[in-house]
């Protein structure tokens, strides 16, 4: 008899070795820089924690960071998914970017997606020193407004796993999160008799490291969550992915150049997964190549 989802100990699910701790950056500054960081979105759930934790690494290998009250020199902006439609998160970071750009300082917006905002918002990223998107997708909505960019894709997937702590055991069983719907506008969870029977992963209430280490014991990841994506990736698990509100996901592959479908609706979603779809695409050469990336440095001079 089934009794759901076992805990184990993380150290028997690690076969293979985890990636190195980031690289530290040399400061040959005579003075320490100071940096402050913003887009700390670490309590939507443990994807955004993990990049924050990444970039706020990257950023102390550089210099100091500061709180909001304290001079700095250098401004960095995790822009993350809320840079698309001119949201109210979107425009509220480019006012801090503007502002920071006229008072003299460096400005960095890094790890961001870039969709369907107005002109007058792109033009303030002229402001910027150096603009890091996280796909192509939005680097080619940059290039149409002649503004240089970079591609890195996105920084949860450098953070060092944990291996301590206890992970779930899903026993080669598909896991599913919950998905963006365009008629609530928010993501839901879905709930029919058979999703009631699948082990279902809120990443709100996971920590990162136990996701990605839980994750590895799985057969298939069923998700809308472009940060779960990057822990199947980390977990080296298929995933079959529906497509949110921007184009991060699709775009995340996109720059892959692996293969590898992303769905426009559940029901497609669902029958591929009802056929075994995910057996014939190559994630070995996704996973492959996400190994391959660099993560983001901040460039002190």
């Amino acid at each position: 008899m089934r009794h759901g989802p076992q805990l184990v100990h993380a150290s028997s699910l690690d076969s293979d070795a985890d990636r190195s701790p980031l690289p530290a950056v040399s400061n040959r500054a005579c003075t320490v820089v100071n940096i402050r960081l913003i887009g700390d979105h670490s309590d939507y759930h443990c994807g955004s924690a993990a990049a924050f934790q990444a970039i706020s690494q990257a950023c102390r290998h550089a210099g100091r960071l500061v709180g909001d009250a304290e001079d700095f020199d250098i401004l960095v902006v995790n822009g993350e998914g809320s840079m698309h439609h001119d949201s109210p998160s979107c425009l509220k970071k480019l006012a801090e970017v503007e502002s920071a750009a006229k008072a003299g300082k460096r400005v960095f917006l890094i790890n961001t997606v870039w969709q369907c905002n107005s002109q007058g918002s792109a033009e303030i990223l002229r402001h910027c020193e150096q603009v890091v998107v996280r796909e192509v997708l939005s680097k080619a909505e940059l290039a149409r407004l002649d503004l240089p960019c970079e591609v890195a894709i996105d920084q949860s997937y450098f953070l060092p796993i944990d291996p301590s702590g206890l992970a779930v055991d899903f026993e080669k069983r598909a896991v599913l999160t919950d998905f963006y719907s365009n008629d609530l506008k928010t993501f839901a969870r879905i709930t029919t008799q058979w999703t009631r029977s699948v082990p279902y992963i809120q990443m709100h209430e996971w920590e990162w490291s136990r996701l990605v280490r839980s994750l590895r014991t799985a057969s298939v990841l069923l998700t809308g969550r472009h940060h779960a994506v990057y822990a199947a990736c980390r977990a080296r698990v298929p995933f079959l992915a529906l497509k949110g509100n921007t184009h991060k996901i699709e775009g995340f592959i996109a720059t892959s150049g692996v293969d590898v479908p992303v769905f426009e609706s559940y029901p497609d979603l669902l029958a591929a997964y009802r056929r075994r779809a995910w057996r014939n695409y190559d994630y070995d050469a996704l996973f492959d190549w996400a190994e391959e990336q660099q993560p983001w440095t901040l460039r002190v001079k």
